[in-house]
């Protein structure tokens, strides 16, 4: 823009011997109504390179201190994922955590209530999300007692449809280093629906 406004200014000096004065502050309010002009405030941020996860992942968590590794002790939850894109990407998620206890009477229900957390996300798709409160009996696939949970998922987007890493924190006051979570995007939460669960990342 400013190299057009020079050239303009330019012929407008050598025109003035032959059409005398130009209203140069007139020209530029014409140019302006022409094509608008830009408020820094209200620049749209740039789109970062992070796969758009926004929509449902069904999250599987294996706990490190379970050493059996059977899917049966997972805990699972579904996730309401929004991804707000831009320069500094966020993650909100409204986890809500699933009945898997044997002694559910339909596996895979969903207990109330959400516990929601905002996240920032880096540029390679990275994020630390925590997820506090209490985990109830239902969701607890190993005592089947509600139990306090303060975890962080410390995941990497992979894919607009997958998401994995590691879980840091505790639950039932036990530490879960060693614990990995797989998510997987779903559109039918009807429990049958599901699929098996993923609790690590991709080979």
């Amino acid at each position: 823009m400013v190299k057009r406004l020079s050239t303009g200014l330019s012929a407008a000096v050598l025109l003035v011997g032959l059409v005398g004065c130009v209203d140069a502050g007139k020209n530029f309010d014409d140019f302006s109504d022409r094509v608008g002009t830009t408020d820094a405030n209200t620049t749209d941020a740039p789109p970062s390179a992070v796969h758009n996860i926004t929509g449902t992942f069904l999250v599987s968590v294996h706990a490190g201190f379970e050493t059996s590794n059977d899917p049966a002790y997972y805990v699972q939850l579904l996730v309401n994922w929004t991804l707000t894109d831009g320069a500094a990407p966020t993650l909100e998620g409204s986890f809500v955590p699933l009945c898997v206890n044997a002694a559910c009477t339909t596996m895979r229900e969903q207990i109330p209530p959400a516990l929601t957390n905002v996240a920032p996300v880096a540029a390679d798709g990275t994020f630390s999300q925590r997820i506090q409160g209490m985990l109830p009996g239902g969701a607890n696939p190993l005592s089947g007692t509600p139990q306090p949970l303060d975890g962080t998922l410390v995941g990497a987007i992979i894919s607009e449809n997958a998401v994995c890493g590691s879980v840091s924190g505790t639950v039932a006051g036990l530490d879960l280093a060693g614990s990995t979570f797989g998510a997987i995007r779903v559109t039918d939460t009807a429990p049958a629906s599901l699929p098996p669960p993923v609790a690590n990342c991709p080979n």
